[in-house]
């Protein structure tokens, strides 16, 4: 880093630090998410009391889950989101009874969630609630809480704010469905409508884009749509957003083809049901995950091992508690980020946590009455929603807040030891999770981006085949082209979040990227100008792909020379594109 580089670098930080970004229509979204946790916090307060009310936030929380999904996805979501926050509650109570397996438990407990949450990518907000679940049910059995007080407080708070989503959410059932047509609409828009001078590279990124928005209207038309299949008949809202839908996919094909193939002489059949699939088989996520060099397992073992060492570390201390520590590690770790990102995200935590601190212990000093108490909550969360995409910072100081008054006190003067607790527990943690995030997986952004790379490529293959046997409108052969798009799109995706953390490593790796994608893209076009007629020149490309790929190094973190991948890709490539009638 030479010396100009570090002031710079500085004053970026600053910058982040204090940027409080615009969000146009954040404040009405605030209300609609906090809508249902403010109905579940009066309605148990009028049935139990204002204290029990509070205690059982952490099931409101989770109904936040799927928030972006149309209603038949979210209701799933929602589902398997209330039982594992149960789950990890009672888990965290009982692992209290033997205090030392408490850290291997909320590790391995961590481990699962985000490798399963990220495996079937189901996206913001994310599964901090459901694993912070597991560390505050650890915190209050030592406030008397049992299986029973879970069952209780958060089962029911959960089942209210739940359902009151879900009105919420048929309110408007197909405005994901709509924001995600219209979002791919305008991408297919620039790439097929670029600038006079734009460049080769800026073109390959609006491809990818286009196609990452079509494949994402895709997943959320089917998340949304039980059937799959439209009545000719149905005049609706969604049938005509699938109409638009196709309408977009079909022009983004004809652009394809007339990019691949500028020479050849193809028209485009009517493939209206040759559409992607939407989200693939959950099998299939599952599966991928497990691979060596996933993006999951190594964001699982990242967050697992913070949790593990800062619960056991607030063992060993003579002070606090594990639960606070064990939030801020979790906040920096459970979604996917990078290290300067997660790095500003404990900056913020901290300078948030000190100042929401010193509001709590002013609100706390008037001892507000219970009622109060919930209608202040009611408040903190809605700022809280409302600045948290504008300025993380911010946002913490509400964060502190509401948490704070949701934590039982005995009597009025533990309040300033609670404070001084969390402000050791922050620390500890934050200090945990930074020195986790810049030494596990430290070298796994090669590895992340060999293995992907290499999967993708993988992902030819069966397309290749169906292609050479003439059975490319197979609903086997669909399925394939699915899983072959789904992987391109995460390819550039994945080098997009990794390139940040290994800037050197990974700087000749774009022209892999530009390559291994062209490459898929061109096949998917000639899948779609080709009705089941047997094509041989693809049994060739099949054998080179397979022969390029089994002559790789196993897949480690010790890099490669990207440019001779890329020159080997191309060549297969361009085997493939000349292989066509009328192609040059």
């Amino acid at each position: 880093m030479s010396p100009t580089d570090k002031p710079s670098s500085l004053r970026q930080l600053l910058r982040k630090l204090i940027t409080i970004r615009p969000d146009p229509g954040r404040n009405k979204q605030a209300v609609i998410l906090t809508i249902p946790m403010a109905v579940s916090l009066v309605t148990m307060g009028l049935l139990t009391d204002p204290t029990h009310a509070a205690m059982g936030m952490m099931g409101a929380m989770s109904a936040l889950a799927g928030n972006s999904n149309a209603p038949l996805s979210r209701a799933r979501i929602l589902l398997g989101v209330g039982m594992a926050t149960i789950f990890a509650q009672c888990l965290g109570l009982l692992s209290m009874r033997v205090e030392w397996l408490m850290p291997f438990l909320l590790a391995a407990w961590t481990l699962v969630v985000i490798w399963t949450w990220h495996a079937l990518q189901l996206g913001p907000p994310g599964p901090l609630n459901i694993l912070f679940a597991g560390a505050f049910g650890a915190y209050m059995a030592s406030q008397g809480w049992t299986i029973g007080t879970i069952l209780t407080s958060t089962g029911p708070s959960f089942l209210i704010a739940a359902g009151v989503s879900m009105i919420i959410s048929f309110i408007s059932p197909h405005r994901p469905v709509r924001l995600a047509v219209e979002k791919a609409e305008t991408a297919v828009n620039r790439y097929c409508e670029p600038d006079e001078e734009v460049e080769a590279h800026e073109v390959a990124r609006l491809r990818s884009a286009a196609h990452a928005a079509i494949h994402q209207a895709w997943w959320a038309y089917h998340d949304g749509h039980a059937t799959r299949v439209d009545s000719p008949s149905e005049k609706s809202e969604l049938s005509d957003l699938r109409a638009r839908l196709v309408t977009a996919h079909m022009r983004l094909e004809h652009q394809l083809r007339l990019e691949a193939f500028p020479s050849a002489d193809l028209s485009l059949p009517d493939h209206l049901e040759w559409t992607p699939l939407g989200r693939p088989k959950t099998s299939y996520l599952l599966r991928t995950a497990l691979e060596r060099g996933s993006r999951p397992t190594m964001l699982g073992l990242r967050a697992a091992t913070g949790v593990f060492f800062s619960a056991l570390l607030m063992i060993l201390l003579p002070f606090g508690h594990p639960y606070w520590a064990i939030l801020s590690v979790l906040i920096l770790m459970h979604m996917d980020a990078t290290r300067s990102d997660m790095t500003i995200r404990a900056i913020h935590r901290v300078l948030g946590t000190i100042v929401g601190l010193g509001l709590y212990l002013a609100v706390a000093a008037f001892r507000p009455s219970g009622w109060v108490q919930l209608g202040l909550i009611i408040v903190f969360l809605w700022t809280m929603q409302a600045l948290i995409t504008r300025n993380y910072g911010l946002s913490c100081i509400f964060i502190t807040c509401f948490a704070l008054l949701m934590t039982p006190l005995t009597h009025p003067g533990e309040m300033y030891q609670l404070a001084q607790d969390r402000i050791i527990e922050t620390v500890v943690g934050l200090a945990v999770g930074i020195i986790t995030i810049h030494v596990v997986g430290r070298r796994a952004p090669v590895l992340l981006v060999r293995s992907q790379y290499r999967r993708t490529l993988r992902s030819t293959m069966p397309v290749l085949r169906s292609l050479e046997e003439g059975h490319t409108s197979s609903p086997q052969a669909q399925v394939e082209r699915n899983q072959m798009v789904h992987e391109l799109i995460r390819g550039s995706a994945l080098l997009s979040a990794t390139r940040p953390d290994a800037p050197q490593a990974l700087q000749d790796w774009s022209r892999v990227d530009r390559t291994v994608t062209e490459t898929g893209y061109d096949l998917l076009s000639v899948c779609w100008h080709t009705i089941d007629e047997p094509v041989p020149w693809a049994r060739r490309i099949l054998a080179d792909i397979a022969i390029f790929i089994t002559g790789l190094p196993p897949i480690s973190s010790q890099n490669l020379d990207a440019h001779t991948v890329a020159d080997q890709v191309e060549r297969i490539r361009r085997d493939m594109v000349t292989s066509l009638p009328g192609v040059e």
